[in-house]
Formats: C-alpha cells, structure tokens, sequence
C-alpha cells in the first residue's frame, strides 16, 4: 500500500459537510464530460505508442493532481494517499476482460514500458477480475466501441470511497469521460479541477513526456 496520512475530520475545513454526506445512504454521484482529444489521437500515432495506454496515463496523472481523488475512508478515518494507481480491465482472447493494477510513473516512457507487459499477459490471459488489493487506486475502464453521453457505474458497496471512471470511443475529434465520486470526500470543484488537468494533458500531450514527481496535499 502507498504512504498515506491521516486527516484529521473534525479540524478539516469541509467537516460539516464530510458529516452530511454520510449520512446519505449513498453519497455518490456520477458525471461524464465531454473531451476534445484529437492532439492525443495524433500523438500517440505519430509516435508510434498506444492510444489507450497514453489516455490512461493522462487520467492517472490528473486523477493524483487533486488530492480529493486520492482521500479514501479507512476504519472510520479520512486518509490521503501520496499517489495512487489505477486498475483497468484489458480485453483478452475470449473477448472478456482481466484487470491490470498500473502504478503512477513520473512521466509516460516509464509509465509505458511497465504497464505495456501486463497489457500482453492480461490480452492471452483467463478473464478474472482483481480482488486482492487496498483501497490505494481508482478503476478506469476503456469503452472503445461506443461515444457516450453518459454512465452510471457499479458500487462495489454503497458509499464506497474509492473513484471509478469509463472513457469511451473518439468521434469528431471529442472522447467522453464519465466518473464516480464520493460526495463525502469529493466537491464539484474537485471534480471540475481534475477533467482541467486531463482536458490540458489531451490538449498538450507532448506535457505527459514531462516528469511530475509530487502531488499537492488537500484537506
């Protein structure tokens, strides 16, 4: 499991708030948005890398910039991960899927070289799901076939605090993006800062071959 620290719920500026939505029995909510993301498209062709992985690099990388997206609900405490990865179902022979844990890379050579060896072993591999795992990721999933104007996603349980996101087909040059957020832990302002960070990346891909080693802390 990743470092973490512990927040302290009763001096947090969004205390009172933290505490009305848990009361809720299910404080998620989803949104999708769509992304112009044909500079993506046309740098991960002219490159010679894969589309998919160089998108999941950029939501991974804008989901660890707002520390919102990496605070998790822990034996009754708030907890804030340093980084955070992300597991994503890979389609395989049998044309079901098995799911692949992807740790954060500074950058996306390095991100790439790791992530593309698990990419071929989950494609010839038994379609499984992952079950053994802590709470120190959020699930991204590919929908390729379909552009989407929105999705809900499953609960693992009500009031799950681990992030949960889909990206569908490119058409006209725009990808859609949904996501799940446990209102408890994360605003719409949150949420608004992270599709920020990820509409730059699928604006200015050349920015994900730029190392970022650190994320900001949140309260």
């Amino acid at each position: 499991m990743h470092r973490y620290r512990i927040l302290d719920r009763d001096t947090r500026s969004r205390r009172e708030l933290f505490h009305f939505y848990q009361t809720f029995d299910n404080p998620s909510y989803n949104i999708t948005v769509p992304l112009a993301a044909q500079p993506l498209y046309d740098c991960a062709n002219a490159r010679g890398e894969s589309f998919f992985l160089l998108a999941l690099y950029a939501i991974l990388r804008a989901a660890n910039g707002v520390p919102q997206l990496r605070q998790r609900l822990l034996n009754d405490q708030v907890i804030e991960f340093e980084q955070i990865a992300v597991m994503s179902p890979v389609m395989t022979d049998q044309e079901s899927f098995r799911q692949i844990w992807c740790e954060y890379a500074p950058d996306f050579p390095r991100f790439a070289r790791v992530t593309r060896e698990h990419v071929r072993a989950a494609q010839h591999g038994t379609p499984a799901p992952m079950l053994d795992h802590g709470d120190d990721f959020f699930c991204a999933s590919c929908l390729p076939w379909t552009h989407f104007s929105g999705m809900t996603h499953g609960e693992y349980h009500y009031g799950q605090s681990v992030p949960a996101m889909t990206w569908g087909k490119l058409q006209n040059g725009i990808i859609p993006v949904a996501g799940k957020f446990n209102h408890a832990l994360v605003d719409g302002l949150h949420v608004s800062r992270f599709f920020a960070l990820l509409a730059h990346s699928f604006a200015n891909p050349h920015t994900l071959w730029e190392p970022v080693d650190t994320f900001p802390t949140g309260a």
